[in-house]
C-alpha cells in the first residue's frame, strides 16, 4: 500500500508541467484555429472580435474545468478507491458545473434578442454542460493513461534489475563451478605427470585472470572468448592421453561480434568430463563458426556418462547455461542436444543483437 500511495504521486509530479504545457498548447492552438476561420469567413471586425472573445471564453473555462479536475478533485477524491469520496467528486462536479454555467449564461440570457432565440441558446447550454463533464471524464483518462504508463515502465525496471541480479548470481556459480573441475583435473595430474601440473597451474591463473577481470560488461569480444576456449583446451590436453583425439576450429568473419561471457564454457567442460574414457579410444571435436551473422557453437565427443558416484558438477553448469541463454537471448537463440550411436552432440546457435 505504501508503494502505491508512493507511486501514486510521483508520476505525476513529473508530468505537471509537461501535461499543464500541452493543456496551455492545445488552448492557443483551438483559439488560433477559431480566430483564422472567423476572420475567413466573415468580414465585420465587430462580429470578428466577439466571436473570438466568446470562443476563447467558452475554452478557457473548458480547460479550467479541466485543470481543478486532473490536479485536485481526481486525485484527492475520484481516485482514493473510497465510495464516498467517489460520491463528493461527482457531487462537486455537479454543483460545481451547475453554478459555473449558470453564472456564464446570466451573462449572455439579458442581452439575448427573443424568445426563439433563448430556445436556442439554452439547446446550448445543454451541450456546455456535455463539454464540461467531457473534461471531467479526459481528466480521468489522462491521469489514468499517465499512471498505467508510469505503473509499466517501474515494472519493467524493477523486473530489469531483477533479471540483472539474477544473471549476476549465475555468473557468479560459473568461477566455482569451473575452479571445481579444473582443480580436480590438476590433482589428478599431480600423480600422473607433476610437471604437466605446475604448467596446469600456470595455465589456470590466466584462466583465472580472464573470468575475474576481463567478463565484467555484460557482453565482451567473441575473440576473446574463443582465446579463452583455446586456453581452457590447452589445459585439459595436458591430462588427456594419446587414445584422445582432440580437435577445434574457430572461424570467425566479424572481429567485432560481442556475446555473454563464459557462456560456452559448460559444454567444453562437459565435453571433456563425459568424453574421455581411461581405456578405450575417445575423441572431442569443438568448433565456433559465424554464418549469417549467427554464432554457432558445436561440440561432438565420445559418450562415457559419469556413475552416480561421480560428484563432480553436479549438473549445476548445463542447468546455469539454459538460464543465461534464456534471460540473455530470449528468442534468439536455438540449441540442440542429442546422443546419437554412442556420440555426444550440443549446437547452440546464436542471433546477437545488433548494437
Amino acid at each position: 500500500m505504501k508503494v502505491l500511495k508512493r507511486f501514486k504521486l510521483q508520476p505525476l509530479r513529473r508530468y505537471n508541467l509537461s501535461i499543464l504545457g500541452a493543456q496551455v498548447g492545445v488552448y492557443a492552438a483551438l483559439v488560433s484555429i477559431w480566430t483564422l476561420v472567423t476572420m475567413l469567413i466573415e468580414h465585420d471586425i465587430n462580429t470578428i472580435q466577439e466571436s473570438i472573445r466568446i470562443n476563447a471564453l467558452v475554452l478557457f473555462l473548458l480547460l479550467i474545468v479541466f485543470m481543478v479536475n486532473f490536479y485536485l478533485l481526481v486525485p484527492y477524491f475520484f481516485e482514493a478507491k473510497d465510495r464516498i469520496k467517489q460520491w463528493i467528486f461527482w457531487i462537486i462536479n455537479l454543483v460545481f458545473i451547475i453554478l459555473w454555467d449558470k453564472q456564464f449564461f446570466n451573462i449572455y440570457n439579458a442581452t439575448l434578442p427573443s424568445d426563439t432565440t433563448r430556445i436556442g441558446f439554452y439547446q446550448f447550454g445543454v451541450l456546455w454542460m456535455i463539454l464540461n463533464y467531457a473534461m471531467v471524464v479526459a481528466a480521468i483518462f489522462v491521469r489514468y493513461y499517465i499512471r498505467h504508463n508510469a505503473l509499466k515502465r517501474q515494472l519493467r525496471e524493477q523486473k530489469q534489475k531483477m533479471t540483472e541480479a539474477e544473471l549476476a548470481w549465475l555468473k557468479n556459480q560459473l568461477n566455482p563451478h569451473f575452479l571445481f573441475n579444473t582443480l580436480n583435473n590438476i590433482a589428478s595430474l599431480t600423480q600422473t605427470s607433476p610437471a604437466n601440473a605446475q604448467r596446469a597451474i600456470g595455465q589456470l591463473s590466466e584462466l583465472l585472470r580472464y573470468t575475474l577481470y576481463a567478463t565484467q560488461p555484460k557482453e565482451v569480444s567473441l575473440m576473446g572468448e574463443i582465446a579463452f576456449i583455446k586456453n581452457y583446451i590447452n589445459l585439459m590436453r595436458l591430462r588427456s592421453g594419446a587414445n584422445v583425439e582432440i580437435t577445434s576450429q574457430f572461424t570467425i568473419q566479424n572481429s567485432q561480434l560481442l556475446i555473454a561471457p563464459l557462456l560456452f564454457l559448460t559444454p567444453v567442460e562437459n565435453a571433456f568430463k563425459h568424453g574421455i574414457s581411461a581405456t578405450n579410444p575417445s575423441f572431442i571435436h569443438i568448433s565456433i563458426i559465424e554464418e549469417d551473422g549467427n554464432i554457432i557453437f558445436l561440440s561432438e565427443n565420445s559418450n562415457y556418462p559419469k556413475n552416480a558416484t561421480d560428484k563432480s558438477g553436479k549438473g549445476i553448469g548445463l542447468e546455469n547455461m539454459y538460464r543465461r541463454l534464456e534471460l540473455i537471448y530470449p528468442r534468439h537463440y536455438r540449441i540442440h542436444q542429442v546422443i546419437d550411436r554412442n556420440i555426444y552432440r550440443t549446437k547452440i546457435t546464436i542471433t546477437p543483437f545488433e548494437h
